[in-house]
């Protein structure tokens, strides 16, 4: 990914110091196991030293053990024929390795870490004896191959990560252990904190990897496009940049529904491909030289629950080259769906959205359709880079009119408002690798599972910190948050969907219900009254917009929230986890001395597991209904949260678990009664609880 000549001496200030620090605190990780062949294999031998892939056998297959991250480094010791391409893959489950693009893209990771999970590096004789390190941080793997491409031989003295986590071989060495009578319990519980130490993150860790100068404006490496904060609210306007590709391509998206973190429309200018600079694997299908691809979606290629589609591919009138400024201009009329893009002056294409073949429910997500407006981003595709400089947004009907403007040179003002820097706060994540965001409902389990394990509450009130910063004024808490943005935010309320709105909120609404269960749990573990304490305002609102959520049938109903992770937004599991969130709260509100609000809570909480055993119980079928309108149907959560919160007494405990036995298929459980025997069981859904 690297060798374009000047582009890794441009890595930003903030991100030298960043990677001192964790090279200081963490250390590397090195692989524990190594195969060479032909073919990615699991069956490795005990990684010692360095390795040579040749022509016969030019893939090494790296198993680190368990999960890892960090910026990958590699020492060469010889070049045999070069220069020597080689690609690299970075994967969580060894079959990614066995895929184009591996187990990517991450489209819930910012240029903080690298979106996608394939990169190469070209080596020559003069890189013999120097660590070279990828130009992106790379979230969370275990496995990792390396595949000759080009040249006779090459041989590694060292390759590794230059973490950006805790380096944890041995998990008996953390402060909180678990031991039994049955040692495949103790492996069962290994899993959880092996998870957390890679998905919680020490403040200051994950590494930016844009930068900025006052020639060239600000490089953008090849990853999922930064998106610009400011600009959430485009509509029918000019935009213009001027941007220099170094290596393949560069990315411009526009139409980015920040409030929601919803797709966009993608436009991928490739460049003329020169032999001195371009990969033996690029990817001439997908972005052919010379041309423009526009697509639709998160990205130009799908990935788990997230679609995209390519609308088009559009020859550029002359040959694109690298290392060359050319001013770009996308004309975006929002109310038709037409969009025009120029480069150099020469328009390379004029559509209409809503003309290009696909229908309304293609190009929609979450009920985000849009046709122009929105946010735009900068970036790239796989190992490329870019330079973009002087931009700015003039309005469609009025060119006099400055809607952004921003000249790209300033570092200090770049990274942080298209959500490149480094993370402010400790934070866990709901994974390793696909996100850098803060999920509240994933919080739950991680809040536990430090309290017993790895004992970090830095991470756990740094998570909270972020969580208070996008807190909307109405009291709600967000469902999830960037972790890379300008802190403290400013503008907090753009985040929200349907921002600018009289309905404006956030989705997810039962994850505040979710997260605030395992502020109890860090409160159990840690005893955190000062911290509670300090922020005691931002969580009674919170529990003042949760009470208010309260109908007149006595259910908590989130229905108008849209998006509930349960289940129903009335339903069993919504309400019985309200009712083990306000009896936990109650105790927390005791703790600092609030006896009002303890009381308050307590009592609502006693007549929603009213209204949840008058409305919700079937004495007939002998189990909770997932909700009023479905009374024959019942569920995993609906029954979770009636043992957890204490709703159910000890006859409805019973039958109730007597009849999960209609949902058991095997290894796990159905969703529901409701569910088709055909349907994948969730290990999420099934281990949520």
């Amino acid at each position: 990914m690297r060798s374009f000549g000047i582009a890794l001496m441009l890595g930003p200030a903030l991100a030298a110091v960043c990677i001192a620090n964790n090279l200081d605190k963490y250390g590397v990780f090195t692989p524990k196991k190594m195969a060479l062949g032909s073919v990615p294999s699991m069956d490795g031998q005990v990684y010692s030293s360095g390795f040579t892939l040749t022509t016969d056998k030019p893939l090494a297959t790296l198993d680190y053990d368990y999960e890892v991250a960090g910026l990958p480094y590699f020492v060469v010791s010889s070049v045999s024929n070069g220069p020597v391409d080689v690609e690299v893959k970075y994967s969580e489950q060894f079959p990614g390795l066995s895929r184009n693009y591996s187990d990517g893209p991450s489209q819930f990771t910012p240029s903080t870490a690298n979106s996608r999970r394939v990169e190469t590096h070209r080596f020559t004789e003069s890189d013999v004896g120097t660590t070279i390190t990828s130009m992106l941080s790379q979230p969370g793997e275990r496995w990792q191959s390396l595949r000759l491409l080009t040249g006779d031989s090459i041989t590694f003295e060292k390759v590794g990560l230059q973490a950006s986590i805790e380096v944890i071989d041995d998990l008996t060495t953390l402060p909180r252990k678990f031991s039994s009578s049955n040692a495949k319990y103790d492996e069962i519980w290994m899993l959880g904190p092996r998870a957390i130490t890679a998905a919680c993150l020490d403040a200051s860790s994950q590494v930016p990897s844009w930068s900025a100068s006052g020639e060239n404006g600000t490089f953008v490496p090849g990853t999922r496009p930064g998106i610009s904060y400011r600009t959430w609210n485009l509509t029918n306007y000019v935009l213009t940049f001027e941007s220099e590709i170094i290596r393949g391509g560069a990315g411009y998206t526009i139409a980015y529904d920040i409030t929601g973190n919803r797709d966009g429309v993608q436009i991928h200018l490739a460049s003329e491909y020169p032999s001195d600079t371009t990969y033996a694997n690029i990817n001439t299908t997908l972005f052919p030289a010379n041309t423009a691809t526009l697509a639709w979606g998160y990205d130009f290629a799908n990935a788990t629950s997230m679609t995209s589609y390519i609308l088009g591919q559009y020859n550029v009138p002359f040959s694109v080259k690298e290392n060359t400024w050319y001013p770009i201009e996308i004309r975006v009329n929002s109310t038709t769906g037409n969009i025009v893009f120029s480069v150099n002056g020469e328009q390379v294409f004029d559509i209409v959205l809503t003309e290009m073949g696909f229908t309304d429910d293609q190009l929609s997500f979450y009920g985000w359709a849009s046709r122009g407006e929105g946010a735009i981003d900068f970036g790239g595709w796989q190992d490329q880079a870019a330079y973009v400089r002087n931009v700015t947004v003039t309005s469609l009907t009025d060119s006099s009119e400055v809607l952004y403007s921003n000249p790209m040179t300033d570092e200090s003002v770049v990274v942080p408002e298209f959500g490149g820097q480094t993370n402010p706060y400790g934070s866990c994540l709901d994974g390793a690798k696909r996100d850098r965001y803060i999920w509240l409902g994933d919080f739950y389990h991680t809040t536990r599972i430090m309290g017993v394990a790895n004992s970090k509450p830095e991470q756990i009130t740094g998570t909270w910190e972020f969580l208070f910063e996008y807190q909307a004024d109405y009291g709600q808490l967000p469902g999830f948050v960037p972790i890379s943005y300008q802190s403290p935010m400013p503008t907090p309320e753009i985040f929200l969907y349907n921002a600018g709105t009289s309905s404006a909120s956030y989705y997810f609404p039962d994850y505040v219900i979710l997260g605030l269960i395992g502020l109890e749990s860090y409160m159990d573990y840690y005893d955190g009254v000062a911290f509670v304490e300090a922020h005691w305002e931002e969580f009674t609102r919170a529990m003042t917009w949760l009470v208010g959520c309260q109908g007149s049938n006595g259910l908590i109903d989130l229905t108008p929230y849209t998006v509930v992770f349960l289940g129903a937004g009335a339903g069993m599991a919504v309400n019985a986890a309200a009712v083990q969130c306000l009896n936990g709260m109650a105790k927390v509100a005791r703790a600092v001395g609030d006896w009002e609000s303890a009381n308050a809570w307590v009592e609502t909480a006693a007549s929603v597991k009213t209204a949840i055993n008058n409305l919700l119980w079937n004495d007939t079928l002998g189990n909770y209904a997932l909700d009023v309108s479905t009374p024959e149907v019942f569920g995993v959560s609906a029954t979770a949260f009636a043992l957890t919160s204490g709703v159910a007494n000890k006859t409805q405990i019973k039958l109730s678990v007597e009849a999960l036995e209609g949902l058991r298929q095997g290894p796990g459980y159905l969703d529901s009664s409701s569910t088709g025997n055909t349907t994948t069981i969730s290990p999420n859904t099934n281990g949520f609880y």
